[in-house]
């Protein structure tokens, strides 16, 4: 029976496994897995505000030449405010996705992607138990003599 070392309702992860159910099932054997790393996406900025900007400095340029001298003056200083909090707010409102990235057989794969870090952090630590457990019971098999038997095997399974 594997020993169990993180367990979700996405991925399980034994001594020998690293499995994942979302979004298509895939299970990935610890021994063909390297280069195990974190990264993360950078904050793109999205098209929407970049589109509703426009759209506000376009009327902002309809207003200003519609309106007397001291409403252009107010729709100016509006214009010339908005902008330098908009940045902040979209960098705000849009998430950092981390991910857990592999090298499986020689292809590049992602093993867990969350935009919470404390949680890609639990699945990093689980696995790297579950790296330790596995390298442990492969020493015993291969003090007693079966470990290139045992690898064998998982390499016909």
């Amino acid at each position: 029976m594997p020993n169990v070392f993180y367990q979700d309702r996405d991925i399980v992860i034994t001594d020998d496994v690293f499995a994942v159910w979302k979004p298509e099932p895939q299970v990935f054997d610890l021994e063909a897995l390297q280069d195990l790393r974190i990264e993360h996406s950078r904050r793109a900025i999205p098209t929407v505000p970049l589109v509703a900007g426009a759209l506000v400095i376009v009327g902002a340029v309809a207003g200003i030449s519609i309106t007397d001298r001291p409403g252009q003056f107010m729709i100016a200083a509006a214009v010339l405010s908005v902008s330098p909090f908009s940045g902040r707010v979209v960098r705000i409102f849009t998430p950092v996705v981390w991910f857990l990235r592999a090298t499986y057989a020689g292809a590049g794969v992602t093993l867990f992607a969350s935009s919470n870090a404390v949680a890609l952090l639990r699945v990093r630590r689980s696995l790297m138990r579950a790296f330790a457990a596995n390298a442990a019971s492969v020493e015993r098999l291969d003090r007693g003599g079966y470990a290139e038997e045992y690898r064998q095997l998982n390499a016909l399974l």
